[in-house]
């Protein structure tokens, strides 16, 4: 279940992108990243592999600090679907 990724891992990368945007919610951080998840594998937070969700947590931390996720902004148009839908999670 885990594929060797122990969970105190999955959890403080959590508690690191909590640190980057601190202006989110963890129930917005979290229905954020299982999005992600969904669309980078096809499976949500219920059914996704720690090593998917530890992905997922990873690739919203960089898409942030890349700009590419805006929390507070609605002025940058998103590129693309994966963008808009993240722009959108990250905005309520």
């Amino acid at each position: 279940m885990s594929q060797n990724i122990p969970r105190t891992e999955v959890f403080a990368a959590l508690q690191s992108l909590s640190e980057t945007i601190p202006e989110m919610r963890v129930g917005q951080l979290v229905a954020a990243v299982g999005e992600l998840c969904n669309d980078l594998h096809g499976r949500g937070l219920w059914d996704a592999a720690d090593t998917e969700l530890l992905e997922a947590v990873w690739q919203f931390h960089c898409n942030f600090e890349g700009g590419a996720v805006a929390p507070d902004s609605q002025e940058s148009e998103p590129t693309d679907e994966r963008e808009r839908r993240l722009t959108s999670v990250a905005g309520r």
